[in-house]
């Protein structure tokens, strides 16, 4: 039998979308998971990850959260203060909203702003997948290459760029149905084919919607 998921795409800052989200699934009968990418380039980052942390307490084991790049690229500025690299993907937005205006040492200012149930969050609290026999969910999808690597190198740092043409020429994929994020659709409605989805419709980036999964009926929801 094929439990019943609610799955969320990319938020990049967008709280107040989000909030909208899990404002409606709560009242749904289902596990609900995100795809990660919670953080850049959006408007308040802050917002959005004490906004997750205050759902894992009322949604416990309800709610999933996966690993983005983007949270990847958060703890490694947090650990190395190397600007450059974090600015480059859109980590200046995630500055500003933890410290506003910034100081001379903006990484020892960010690294004390950022309170310590959003660094636990972060390190400890995301899971780089979530698999069923039915489906596979992860931000980056899987490596065409090896379609069974469960490594967060493989479905979480780096995207596939010949996912979306693998599948489509008839490739097998490792479960029924896979789900994805990091892909961003210009579209800005989700990508649907041969078994895979992607959910990343631009929230947060290029003022698309926050793009949710109904499985497994296959329905789509938007904020």
């Amino acid at each position: 039998m094929n439990e019943a998921l609610a799955i969320v795409g990319d938020v990049h800052g967008d709280v107040l979308r989000l909030k909208a989200a899990l404002l409606s699934l709560a009242t749904l009968d289902r596990r609900i998971v995100l795809v990660g990418d919670y953080v850049d380039r959006g408007p308040d980052s802050r917002g959005v990850l004490e906004a997750l942390v205050r759902a894992r307490i009322t949604l416990g084991s309800k709610l999933i959260l996966l690993a983005g790049n983007h949270e990847g690229a958060l703890v490694d500025y947090l650990d190395t203060g190397d600007l450059p690299r974090f600015a480059v993907v859109g980590g200046m937005a995630t500055i500003r909203s933890y410290v506003g205006t910034a100081a001379p040492d903006v990484h020892a200012q960010f690294v004390a702003a950022v309170p310590d149930e959003h660094q636990r969050l972060l390190r400890d609290e995301l899971m780089p997948f979530y698999e069923t026999e039915t489906v596979l969910v992860s931000h980056t999808g899987f490596d065409p290459a090896d379609p069974m690597d469960r490594r967060s190198s493989a479905l979480v740092d780096a995207g596939h760029a010949d996912l979306f043409r693998w599948v489509e020429d008839g490739g097998h994929l490792p479960r029924p149905m896979v789900v994805c994020g990091h892909y961003v659709q210009r579209t800005k409605h989700p990508y649907e084919s041969g078994g895979l989805v992607c959910l990343d419709t631009g929230c947060g980036t290029i003022g698309g919607p926050l793009t949710a999964l109904l499985f497994p009926e296959q329905q789509f929801m938007s904020w």
